[in-house]
């Protein structure tokens, strides 16, 4: 159990600091399956609820390889709990020790322990275990469009902000050469703490007890000091080498677009034997191919925030899945700013910030009508 040490808000922060943590949480822990610790963080509804209430799990971003669960979307507490969802966040094991496969059987598996047990935290009489919304940004978003196709009972309703959902339709992603590296333009060579070969020696690194299970999403030790992160998240995180070198392989895939960090960090492709599998396995990992293959497979109703501008994860990821719900009867909703990059929607704070109404509040009257959720803003 953990609180805040000091309210965000009298912390002297510089600006760029990424989200911090709400304060009124509790922290809890269990063994997955994998023998790994995970963690969950659970925010009751506030104002406080006098019935059963529903409940949001937000699953993080960061490349699969980055990101933490301590501090949600800064727009999830003025929307979702003002209006009486409880709000929980959990993490999972970060590549490049996991594969993308493990990572969604952790985010699955914390779904089903977060049913089993947040009677007992939030009181059985506060909470609707069958009530419950996925929502995830950026590689977040790519797991909980997976994690609506395989979860049963099924989310009430996804939010799908900026997430991947089909690997194949990612240019160059799926070479047919087998390890034949491809980075655009031939990058120089990485400037930071560590080298090229030290990054390199992490992406190849499968020992299971180097896994993290929370990291930097990007560069915020350049931000904060240890000290100001760790009142910030509420959480004893240290800025070690692990967890710095972590930070700057995230950032050199990203920086260069560099595909074979993907294909090699995330997806693990020495372990597949021929293309046919690596491309099967592609499949199973991106919702969409799913709901190809499976014409009769249930879904969730989905909505979709996305930016015009987005050169991480291109909005044609959005489009398409919508379009696929949508022929298939499920209800949808698409939310798209023009001109917006990747990770846009940090800046609805509060209800006031110019836009809300126009693409954050639309979502959550979306999410409202289909759980059958009355309070409003």
């Amino acid at each position: 159990m953990a609180s805040m040490e000091v309210p965000i808000e009298k912390l002297d922060l510089p600006p760029g600091a990424p989200p911090g943590a709400p304060p009124g949480f509790t922290d809890h822990e269990f063994t997955s399956k994998s023998g790994v610790t995970l963690s969950v963080r659970v925010w009751p509804a506030d104002p406080p609820v006098e019935e059963p209430a529903p409940f949001v799990i937000w699953t993080h971003g960061g490349g699969w390889l980055g990101g933490a669960h301590f501090a949600p979307l800064p727009w999830l507490t003025p929307g979702f709990r003002s209006r009486g969802y409880h709000l929980v966040s959990h993490n999972y094991r970060l590549a490049p020790q996991a594969r993308i496969d493990d990572q969604l059987s952790d985010c699955l598996e914390s779904v089903s322990w977060l049913r089993s047990n947040l009677g007992s935290i939030l009181g059985e009489d506060k909470v609707d275990v069958n009530r419950y919304v996925l929502v995830g940004e950026s590689a977040g978003g790519h797991l909980v469009t997976l994690m609506a196709a395989h979860l049963s009972p099924a989310p009430t309703a996804v939010v799908d902000v900026y997430g991947l959902v089909d690997f194949l339709s990612i240019p160059h992603f799926c070479e047919s050469v087998p390890f034949e590296p491809w980075k655009p333009g031939n990058p120089p060579p990485w400037k930071g703490e560590f080298t090229d070969a030290e990054l390199d020696a992490l992406l190849v690194d499968r020992n299971p007890e180097n896994i993290l299970t929370d990291a930097l999403a990007w560069n915020e030790q350049e931000i904060l000091t240890e000290r100001q992160i760790q009142q910030y998240w509420a959480t004893d995180f240290r800025y070690n080498r692990r967890i710095r070198l972590q930070a700057e392989l995230h950032m050199r895939r990203s920086l260069n677009s560099d595909m074979e960090g993907l294909r090699k960090g995330v997806m693990h492709r020495e372990k597949f034997k021929t293309q046919e599998e690596f491309v099967d396995f592609l499949e199973s990992m991106s919702a969409y191919r799913v709901l190809l293959r499976d014409e009769k497979r249930p879904y969730p109703p989905t909505a979709f925030m996305h930016g015009s501008g987005d050169e991480a994860v291109r909005i044609d990821q959005s489009y398409r899945m919508a379009e696929l719900l949508r022929n298939r009867g499920v209800p949808v909703l698409e939310c798209y700013e023009e001109g917006e990059p990747h990770v846009y929607d940090l800046k609805y704070i509060n209800r006031s910030i110019t836009g809300w109404k126009e693409y954050i509040q639309p979502v959550l009257d979306f999410v409202d009508g289909h759980v059958g959720h009355s309070r409003k803003d």
